[in-house]
């Protein structure tokens, strides 16, 4: 057993990677206050609810996007672990070419998302994260990480329009919502939900202009489903692609 962790600004999710697949999900909120205890106690919990015994693991790896996390819940992996923890970041083998500048800048995120992608699909390809941002990143030919686009956040973009606009009602991204809404609430979610399958058609277009024309789109990401079953485009959905990409890094650097 392998367990994968990544951090990001709102969650840090856990998964048990076992036959090279990943089987089991976890998640715990990240909480920028709390202690190396409190993370070891909180992932302990959650294992103990999914039936999972942290110390029957052979391995873990961590990746996370909140730099002043990631020394407290690499502390938190040690107290709770008996195995070797990786970290994803300078020194680790990942096998992508980057032409990017300033290298040392690119998030975990978009390595362990291109790793994971790269594994399973045959570039050119468009890799779509919708997590906090919304990220768009492209893979050439000869599978080197040579651009990407990072937007706001579909649900982070409502929660500013209500909090920003004070005629305009708090309401919640909602995944069933007619075209034209017959209310200022349904115009909103409608203006939401259409105005970000917009985009995903329309920035997935420009990508693949400037890739040649033909690529292959996987996104991930939880508000990517809702998204994808409302595009023309064809985009392939991968729900575990950066746990994926973190199984394949630390099967390389182990």
């Amino acid at each position: 057993m392998i367990l994968t962790v990544h951090v990001d600004n709102s969650n840090i999710t856990l998964a048990v990677q076992e036959q090279e697949q990943a089987r089991i999900f976890m998640s715990i909120a990240s909480d920028r206050h709390a202690t190396a205890d409190q993370f070891a106690a909180s992932m302990a919990w959650v294992c103990h609810l999914n039936q999972v015994q942290p110390d029957q693991a052979q391995g873990a790896i961590l990746s996370s996007v909140v730099p002043m996390l990631t020394p407290v819940l690499l502390a938190a992996l040690h107290k709770l672990l008996t195995c070797e923890v990786l970290v994803v970041g300078p020194g680790m083998k990942t096998g992508l070419n980057i032409r990017l500048d300033h290298v040392s800048t690119v998030g975990a995120d978009f390595i362990c998302n291109a790793v994971g992608a790269l594994k399973e699909f045959t570039p050119p390809l468009v890799v779509i994260s919708m997590t906090g941002a919304t990220t768009f990143m492209a893979l050439d030919e000869q599978g080197c990480l040579i651009g990407r686009s990072i937007l706001p956040g579909v649900e982070s973009s409502l929660e500013h329009l209500c909090d920003t606009s004070a005629q305009l009602p708090s309401v919640c991204f909602e995944e069933d919502c007619r075209l034209m809404g017959k209310s200022t609430a349904e115009g909103i979610k409608s203006g939401v939900l259409y105005g970000a399958v917009s985009m995903v058609e329309g920035m997935l277009q420009r990508y693949a202009q400037e890739l040649g024309g033909k690529v292959t789109a996987v996104a991930t990401g939880e508000i990517a489903q809702p998204i994808l079953k409302l595009c023309r485009a064809e985009i392939l959905y991968r729900p575990s692609l950066l746990h994926d990409g973190l199984r394949h890094l630390w099967n390389k650097n182990r």
